[in-house]
């Protein structure tokens, strides 16, 4: 006896392939939606990262500021010096600085960012055997550019001198150093670059003002502006004011530096660090 074959009819197959075509949306929305998601979160991340090494080389260059050897300058006047208390740390803000300071001209700076300039002995310095008036003995072979400004330092006194023209105020014995006087600027600039949707592209540079031959650094691609607040001294509290109110350094205690982050599908962060400065005076 025969038995009849059962098949599907047309609505069957219909309905079957809608439930399949319906469940394949979900399941498409439910991966581009992941991966929405996950590019989101890589592209926070890699901004996220540009912020730390920003904020990093900032750090470390500021905690530097003011810093001549073994004596310190909160407790002495240089004589023949261009750093002060006043002068080892200067901001600038629409054009207003911290305390009154030329502003060096930066190729592609970005007028609406806030501009940084720390000075400091470099730490690579060498050791010095004997110094006086025009004569200078060093334990090791020196590599300082003829005009660039260098720093000499005990644990009494400073100044700052330039290789060619050595003229000395004070006596120097073994034990002194001698080095660079570094002069960081930091400043938000176009780079020149453009994203695909032909938008600028800005970074921001680190540059030696005492070693002119050096072009600025790009240190990080993505950043759009630099914002500095400085923590100024009120009884037992800080208050953070802009740079071109501060009407007595000496009160400084710290900087507040935001820092506006976009990356190329214009993903907006902003970031904010507060960094104490060193040898306050109480």
């Amino acid at each position: 006896m025969k038995q009849k074959a059962h098949g599907h009819t047309l609505l069957e197959l219909l309905i079957a392939l809608a439930l399949a075509l319906f469940l394949s949306s979900i399941l498409l929305c439910i991966f581009l939606q992941c991966k929405k998601t996950y590019d989101i979160t890589q592209r926070l991340n890699n901004v996220q990262t540009n912020a730390h090494i920003a904020f990093n080389a900032l750090s470390r260059d500021i905690r530097m500021a003011g810093l001549i050897g073994c004596v310190r300058l909160v407790d002495f006047s240089p004589l023949n010096s261009k750093i002060t208390p006043d002068t080892s740390l200067i901001v600038w803000h629409e054009g207003y600085s911290s305390v009154k300071f030329p502003l060096p001209i930066l190729s592609r700076a970005i007028p609406h960012s806030d501009i940084i300039l720390i000075q400091s002995l470099d730490p690579n310095t060498i050791l010095v055997k004997f110094a006086k008036g025009k004569h200078i003995s060093l334990l090791g072979w020196p590599s300082f550019a003829s005009k660039g400004e260098l720093l000499i330092s005990d644990c009494q006194h400073a100044e700052v001198f330039q290789w060619v023209n050595i003229s000395l105020k004070y006596t120097y014995q073994d034990g002194s150093e001698v080095g660079f006087l570094n002069k960081i600027i930091y400043y938000i600039g176009d780079t020149g670059r453009q994203t695909q949707k032909g938008r600028s592209i800005y970074a921001l540079y680190r540059r030696n003002l005492n070693k002119s031959l050096n072009n600025p650094v790009e240190l990080v691609e993505g950043i759009e502006k630099m914002s500095i607040r400085l923590g100024v001294k009120k009884g037992r509290h800080l208050i953070y004011i802009m740079p071109d109110q501060v009407k007595k350094w000496s009160d400084v205690r710290s900087l507040e530096i935001n820092l506006l982050l976009t990356d190329e599908k214009l993903l907006r962060r902003q970031w904010k660090q507060i960094i104490a400065l060193r040898e306050r005076s109480e």
